[in-house]
């Protein structure tokens, strides 16, 4: 993505200096630090010199290239304003990088303390408990039923531990491989958004995509049906709101307001269709979704910071718990065995 944002902000710069579409694709090449994306630029330099709008050289790299981006580049060729809009795009690809980066951030934390407990617990179910209740049993000792049930998670541990390992390894890789699917991504969104945190995150960041792209291809000069089109290729790993970007595409082009058409998927908070209609009756769609943009953006950045700081004593609390109760579990029987010697 960084490759991405920069060759973006070069050629930007060098089209709204006056250098040809050619000799700017060149030179970005040249400068890319990235092989990969250095071999992809002088595909499409091949392209274009063969007489190929850039556009469509940039559409034979969907890997690199997303749709939308293709539409906005395709807008800024037949508008003459390539500078500008690609210096636009660049501005929305960036903001929406810096905010994955704190949110990313922000989860980073309560990750590593639950990896950590978990990590501990195991250690200390392998390898410590073993180790006491080989001694409590040469010892002849009666545990108490705490002991009892932690010397017993410990075997089943060390008995089937690898197999525990390889199973929550295969779990992780099937579920990974059923969200490349159309199935597994709605399913699974669908639970999504019936939780109650989770579900509100999910809807704040959908509004977020929706308004900072909105008004990106709205103020690149794409028609309304173009855009909505175009918008659900940015929602095409959701397809719950990709579905209803397309009733939505439907109902304007039959003539229903924008608003209204939001509204009717259910999928869309009052906020934003009633932005949306003072942007449509204003003749100024495009600047209201800009507008709009940031404040689903801090709204969702603030929440994640809520949740950290709700995770984060919950975990410590939890792994406290969990290591007092194995620590008691193991020097209960031998405080017990003190006490009986005279």
């Amino acid at each position: 993505m960084d490759d991405k944002m920069t060759f973006f902000q070069q050629l930007s710069t060098l089209i709204s200096s006056g250098t040809p579409l050619m000799q700017a694709i060149t030179i970005c090449a040249e400068q890319s630090q990235s092989i990969k994306m250095r071999k992809v630029l002088e595909e499409i330099g091949d392209r274009i010199a063969a007489g190929s709008p850039l556009y469509l050289a940039a559409a034979d790299h969907p890997n690199l290239f997303e749709p939308h981006w293709i539409e906005i580049i395709h807008t800024g060729e037949i508008t003459g304003k390539m500078g500008a809009v690609l210096l636009d795009l660049n501005k929305q690809i960036r903001e929406t990088r810096e905010t994955m980066r704190k949110l990313t951030g922000a989860l980073m934390y309560p990750i590593i303390l639950i990896i950590v407990a978990i990590v501990a617990v195991t250690v200390m179910l392998w390898l410590v408990v073993p180790t006491f209740a080989a001694m409590f049993k040469d010892m002849g000792a009666t545990l108490p039923g705490i002991t009892q049930f932690v010397v017993d998670a410990s075997g089943f541990v060390v008995q089937y531990g690898i197999y525990i390992l390889m199973g929550v390894i295969a779990v992780a890789v099937a579920f990974r491989q059923y969200m490349k699917t159309e199935g597994g991504r709605r399913r699974v969104g669908g639970i999504g958004l019936a939780l109650p945190m989770i579900g509100d995150l999910m809807v704040q960041g959908a509004m977020y995509r929706f308004s900072s792209n909105i008004g990106l291809l709205l103020k690149s000069g794409i028609p309304m049906l173009e855009t909505m089109t175009a918008l659900q290729s940015v929602f095409h790993t959701n397809p719950i709101y990709r579905d209803a970007l397309i009733q939505a595409a439907g109902r304007v082009s039959a003539g229903r307001p924008l608003a209204a058409a939001l509204e009717e998927t259910g999928l869309f908070t009052t906020m934003m269709t009633n932005m949306v209609k003072i942007g449509e009756e204003s003749g100024q769609l495009s600047s209201v979704m800009d507008q709009i943009a940031p404040y689903y953006k801090e709204k969702m950045e603030g929440f994640i910071a809520k949740l950290t700081k709700l995770l984060e004593p919950i975990i410590i609390m939890g792994m406290g718990s969990t290591i007092a109760g194995l620590m008691l579990a193991i020097y209960l029987p031998m405080f017990e065995m003190a006490g009986k010697v005279h």
